[in-house]
């Protein structure tokens, strides 16, 4: 029995070796291990570039208005209050400055007339500008200023082809916004059309600051001369402001604001290549918009005075006229279905101005062109 256990030992060796062999073949194998996705770096972090705009123009504000510089201080106020719509501080000083304003210019119009009483033309004059500086509505000052200009209070200007009161104003004063002076003193509309070879009447204005020599400022009235010398001084476009005032704009989505900003700081620089990149950056964001609203008249109107190349404009000047050359086309078939044919022609037409290629247009005009003449010979 023991002989026989001990013959039998390899063979049982052998059986738990194959079991052992084939237990390790049947078991599943482990899955391996998934692989931990790479840490993305984190996305680099992009400055805005209008971060402290605010509280800049809010240093800028406050200081205009402790050296008197209203005007100015208004439009910093200004900035402050398109970054910030709900800042309380801005509002009541946007509406305390306005109140000065209209107040001094006021109190200007009432010192000309005080001077116009005691004969002295060249003072009253003098505080009618200051008094228009302030508020350029101001309707009697622009009457006492007509009524009192006279003799060789103006020169004359002899209109050119392609001339308007704003480059007239510009020429003269350098600055095109004072072209409702001109207006005014020739009982013109300030966009009124001006046939060449005309003579129009523009007022001499004085120099708007004096100048005080040291030994005179002395013998002024201390603040009260200070303040009267920046009432009077001369009023100088800050285009660097202006660019200030229409980069809000942008910033807060007004395109339109600034647009016209940009626009009006050309008329002042016209190489001044920030406005200019306004101005396309705005009509471009404006263009856009429209499209998106199917608006498709203004938008192209708009995407045209961007400069060629510009971005993406030329593809998008497309799209829009061969949207509304579609427009056109339907409203060309229902005047043709209501048999209006003249009118669908006229649509036809304009579909083609758009769209050179359009499958149908050219077709259908000639098809109502034939039935209109068929119409006329049954007459």
């Amino acid at each position: 029995m023991r002989f026989q256990l001990v013959r039998n030992v390899p063979r049982i060796i052998l059986v738990l070796f194959v079991a052992m062999i084939v237990g390790c073949a049947a078991a599943p194998k482990k899955p391996p291990e998934p692989a931990v996705p790479p840490v993305p770096p984190p996305a680099p972090v992009v400055k805005d570039p209008f971060v402290g705009f605010p509280e800049r123009y809010r240093s800028k504000a406050m200081e205009y208005e402790k050296n008197g510089e209203l005007r100015r201080a208004l439009q910093s106020w200004e900035i402050v209050s398109s970054f910030i719509p709900a800042d309380q501080e801005a509002a009541k000083r946007i509406e305390d400055i306005k109140g000065q304003i209209l107040t001094l210019s006021e109190e200007h119009f009432k010192k000309g007339l005080s001077y116009c009483q005691s004969n002295s033309i060249p003072a009253a004059r003098k505080e009618f500008l200051i008094a228009l500086h302030y508020n350029p509505d101001h309707q009697e000052a622009l009457y006492y200023l007509k009524q009192k200009l006279n003799g060789d209070d103006y020169t004359l200007y002899q209109t050119k082809k392609g001339d308007t009161l704003k480059e007239i104003a510009k020429k003269t004063f350098n600055d095109p916004h004072k072209d409702f002076l001109i207006a005014f003193f020739n009982d013109l509309k300030v966009d009124a059309k001006l046939v060449p070879g005309n003579t129009l009447k523009v007022p001499i204005l004085e120099p708007a600051r004096p100048e005080l020599s040291r030994a005179t400022k002395p013998a002024m009235e201390g603040k009260e001369a200070a303040a009267e010398g920046k009432e009077i001084k001369e009023i100088t476009v800050d285009t660097q402001e202006m660019l200030s005032k229409a980069l809000a704009s942008y910033k807060a989505k007004n395109y339109r604001d600034a647009l016209s900003v940009g626009e009006k700081i050309l008329e002042y620089d016209p190489a001044n290549k920030e406005a200019r990149d306004l101005i396309n950056e705005s009509c471009y964001q404006m263009g856009k918009s429209l499209i998106q609203r199917k608006k498709y008249q203004e938008a192209l109107d708009t995407l045209v005075r961007l400069d060629s190349g510009y971005k993406d404009v030329s593809g998008s000047i497309s799209f829009a006229k061969k949207q509304l050359a579609g427009e056109h086309y339907l409203k060309g078939v229902k005047y043709f279905t209501d048999e209006e044919l003249e009118k669908a022609i006229k649509e036809w037409e304009t579909t083609l101005s758009l769209d050179p290629n359009h499958p149908k247009a050219k077709n259908d005009i000639e098809n109502a062109r034939n039935l209109l003449q068929k119409l006329k010979d049954l007459k």
